[in-house]
């Protein structure tokens, strides 16, 4: 590895660490305040194991390492953690398994985990070459070359854990991946994790045993494997942060459009909304007020005494069934409404039908000088 190749790569660690610390901090903050789960906790653990990595191998850092640390850390220590993590994500994600398989699933994981770091370990400990060479990039170049029979074991161990935990995540996530934020993400990390296996095996596998004779230190198979494992870098990154930030622009969009009916709705009915808990997700609460409102509309059906149902057929045009319910909220008139019309159309889901009687109320809000009151009349008059 050329010296400005490495001097590249140390300004993109240290700049990657930067930038990724921020998102740590804020993760474990989550874990710490909201309510959790398995793949939560394997995600951020996922990530902790990459920022170390990157920060060990940072030429400060490296340099005030023992040489047992040092030959550990090249010989795949942190490939085994970091491949185990993804493997308790792996086990979080399948819907289809019991609370008790997954205990099982997890116990198995940390287990396996624990036994493939320490034979990294022993095996890393034993090799002259990693033990002796203090230079980071002449101990890559080395291994990429040939390296000793420990340093072999040591990375064929790490790359075979790896490309089994990857080709679970693969599969994983394309029997999950979808249109929603979540299987998109997991859609990324099925992606990634094909580069990634390329990548493990060439560099990790092969190599390392030999296997093709000459053919694999070709530069050819060492760029197809540079370049696999950093594109497979960024999809899991990208995989693993698509689905909360998507997550959290939905919620942030939804309770914009639910604001001003749910605000009116606490106005008429104080009693109908606890206190806000300060310890509950967005996405959480978006949920909450959506309930309120279906409650709110049922109190108000009540109070105006609208009938369960009539002859009067209910529009069948959802937009359009907003619309009336909407302008029936402010209390305009809408002749041969009942119960039925408060009731979600056949076919649309009752959070997107809670949304669009939010949407319409929003935009007869906008017609009038200042809020219309839910008592049963406009406040004000039209602009």
């Amino acid at each position: 590895m050329g010296h400005s190749v490495g001097e590249g790569l140390q300004i993109a660690r240290v700049a990657f660490l930067l930038c990724f610390l921020p998102v740590l901090l804020y993760r474990l903050w989550r874990l710490w305040r909201y309510p959790t789960s398995v793949p939560a906790i394997a995600a951020t653990s996922f990530g902790i194991c990459v920022w170390l990595w990157l920060l060990v191998f940072t030429e400060w850092v490296w340099s005030a390492m023992p040489p047992l640390a040092r030959a550990v850390s090249l010989g795949g220590w942190w490939t085994v953690a970091i491949a185990g993590c993804l493997q308790v994500f792996v086990i979080g994600i399948r819907g289809d398994t019991s609370p008790a398989r997954i205990r099982r699933g997890l116990a198995t994981t940390l287990a396996a985990t624990a036994v493939f770091l320490i034979a990294v370990a022993v095996a890393a400990s034993q090799s002259q070459l990693l033990l002796t060479t203090n230079d980071i990039y002449a101990a890559i170049n080395a291994l990429t070359v040939s390296g000793d029979f420990w340093s072999r074991t040591a990375l064929v161990l790490g790359g075979s854990f790896a490309s089994v935990v990857f080709a679970q995540l693969a599969w994983v996530g394309l029997r999950h991946a979808d249109c929603t934020p979540v299987g998109t993400g997991l859609g990324l990390l099925a992606a990634a994790s094909v580069l990634e296996i390329v990548a493990t095996v060439i560099g990790g596998v092969l190599r390392p045993l030999g296997v093709g004779g000459g053919v694999m230190d070709h530069p050819f198979w060492l760029w197809v494997g540079t370049m696999a494992g950093c594109v497979g870098a960024i999809l899991i990154t990208a995989g693993f942060l698509w689905p909360p930030v998507a997550l959290r622009v939905r919620a942030l969009r939804d309770q914009h459009r639910l604001r001003p009916l749910h605000d009116s709705m606490a106005g008429l009915f104080p009693q109908l909304f606890p206190p806000k808990e300060s310890r509950i997700r967005l996405s959480d609460l978006v949920f909450e007020w959506q309930s309120h409102i279906q409650d709110g509309l049922t109190l108000v059906a009540q109070a105006r005494e609208v009938p369960l149902s009539n002859d009067q057929p209910v529009a069948t045009d959802p937009s359009e069934l907003a619309a009336a319910v909407a302008g029936w909220l402010i209390g305009q008139s809408v002749p041969g409404l009942s119960c039925e019309w408060l009731r979600p159309p056949a076919g649309v889901a009752d959070h997107d039908w809670i949304l669009a009687i939010a949407d319409a109320y929003r935009e007869r809000q906008d017609d009038f000088a200042a809020p219309a009151s839910l008592s049963g009349m406009p406040s004000t008059l039209r602009r």
